[in-house]
């Protein structure tokens, strides 16, 4: 076992297993460490003796064995050890390491796709190709046209060519690219990332974003999240902005409670549980968007549906107080699956007409609500103002003076309703009804413009209909196997790829972090 070999290993836990273990008790972590939590594809030694190196493993009567993860942890039944007669009271649960990385990267080098980059990237010919000669002079003319000259004043001579030569090269329809981009710690590479891939963004570039550890792909979306931040709120990006932050999207298997917020909220577990509840056919949107709009035309009629239904009392409920109640408690839902649609999907899926009309309705509820709760408006004249033929309402209104505040709740609600129904009939058609999480978390990886990955989690890219990636963007890269780099390359349809990273960084290895658990019987 040369994983074990020189390494210092470390009692962090004593647990108690579930089924399967005789007399297994649970004894309290030592030393502050927390107990092992098993990822799909751990490797284990279970055996009966703490082995300080690995020839501890082979001496006489030390009995063990090898034990591997193979479900999901958060799905699978409880995990069972059968143990062998002759086994010690005390067994000792070695963690060993990780075998997603070399699973994965094993099978990809089995698929044979998208050769044509591949070739680029690990071409025998040291030769450097030039610029195609047909595209060279069109893209230096547009180049600056597409990244924000702000941004890039922001950058030094070095920083700008990189992200210029990117663009350039990525505007060739005649051949794939490879650029490669380093520089030691310090000179700015992950500044130069994400201001390259907000650019490539506002270009409608599907790029895939990656990196080999969580923490860095963490970090590169952040950055980016924070440009696209700052661009909706400048004037300049309130006009110009076509994205939202449903065209990003943070995929792979990372720990939800060790994100930010704004991280979160790109998270792909977190936005499939949001569609979920957003698509549900009896709680989500649509359901929001009809009760409103048969609340607003209609009101009055379920005003007295509910005054009959009730039991008689002595005081009943007033128009004025049953509209106040019955709006908030439909504005409520409401407003929140509006916020799930502009925040989780594209602008480009849901339309920027619907997106504008969405907000502008929030507004408008928002105001109606202050309107209602302001307002001392008689029964009389609220029913005249809710009156469900428009035409009726200009007979009274124009027979007799109402008041401000009416006269603005009523234009409000014609407002609110012909919204409600405009963009409710444009999503039906381009929202998909389906509540199943596969589903779902499929359709949001079609769907976005930018994915934030690790180069592992990348694989499961491969199993999905996805819509082509025009760009693949590796951060870290000199920390990758070139075996480990071919996961993303071989995605169909990217034909230019960038390569981020610093020559003097320790190169990929394996290395092992051996973790004990000691299981104890009485």
């Amino acid at each position: 076992m040369p994983l074990l070999e020189e390494t210092r290993m470390e009692i962090c836990a004593q647990m108690q297993f579930m089924a399967g273990v005789p007399h297994a008790r649970n004894l309290s972590c030592r030393g502050g460490h927390s107990c092992i939590a098993p990822k799909p594809w751990d490797l284990f030694v279970l055996g009966d003796t703490v082995p300080e190196v690995a020839s501890d493993l082979q001496r006489f009567g030390s009995t063990w064995s090898l034990a591997s993860v193979v479900e999901d942890i958060k799905t699978s039944k409880p995990v069972k050890i059968e143990t062998k007669e002759g086994l010690r009271k005390s067994l000792f649960l070695v963690f060993l390491v990780n075998l997603a990385m070399n699973t994965r990267t094993w099978k990809a080098l089995k698929m044979f796709r998208n050769l044509d980059i591949i070739k680029e990237v690990f071409c025998p010919n040291s030769m450097v190709k030039e610029n195609c000669s047909l595209c060279s002079t069109q893209v230096d003319s547009i180049s600056d046209l597409k990244v924000d000259s702000k941004l890039l004043m922001a950058l030094n001579e070095f920083q700008r060519a990189a992200i210029l030569g990117t663009i350039s090269a990525m505007q060739c329809n005649h051949r794939s690219t490879v650029k490669l981009v380093w520089g030691p710690p310090g000179t700015g590479k992950t500044k130069t990332i994400s201001i390259l891939l907000h650019s490539l963004l506002s270009m409608n570039v599907r790029s895939l974003a990656c990196s080999p550890e969580n923490i860095a792909v963490a970090e590169l979306a952040l950055r980016i999240l924070n440009l696209h931040k700052d661009a909706c709120e400048s004037d300049l990006g309130k006009n110009k902005s076509g994205c939202s932050l449903g065209d990003f999207l943070l995929f792979g298997n990372m720990n939800r409670s060790e994100l930010c917020d704004d991280l979160g909220k790109i998270y792909v577990d977190y936005r499939v549980d949001s569609l979920v509840e957003c698509f549900d056919s009896l709680t989500g949107w649509k359901k929001h968007f009809d009760s409103m709009v048969d609340f607003l035309e209609d009101c009055v009629t379920q005003y007295h549906l509910q005054l009959e239904n009730e039991i008689i009392t002595e005081v009943q409920m007033s128009l004025l107080k049953f509209v106040k109640e019955r709006f908030r408690a439909l504005a409520v839902p409401l407003k929140r699956s509006i916020r799930i649609i502009c925040t989780h999907l594209p602008k480009r899926l849901i339309l920027p007409v619907n997106f504008e009309k969405m907000v502008m309705l929030c507004g408008l509820l928002e105001s109606f609500e202050v309107l209602l709760s302001q307002s001392q408006v008689a029964d009389k004249e609220l029913e005249e103002l809710f009156a469900r033929q428009e035409n009726h309402f200009k007979e009274v209104q124009g027979s007799r003076a109402f008041s401000y505040i009416s006269a603005t709740l009523h234009k409000m609600r014609t407002e609110s309703v012909q919204v409600l129904r405009s963009v409710g009939h444009s999503l039906g058609g381009r929202l998909p009804s389906s509540t199943n999480r596969s589903f779902l978390t499929e359709f949001c990886l079609k769907n976005s413009s930018l994915i934030f990955s690790t180069v592992s989690s990348s694989y499961n890219l491969h199993e999905v209909d996805l819509e082509p990636l025009d760009m693949l963007v590796i951060d870290e890269a000199s920390q990758l196997k070139e075996c480990e780099s071919v996961i993303p390359m071989q995605l169909e349809a990217i034909r230019h790829v960038v390569l981020f990273g610093d020559e003097g960084h320790p190169r990929a290895r394996v290395k092992s972090r051996v973790t004990i658990t000691s299981i104890s019987s009485l």
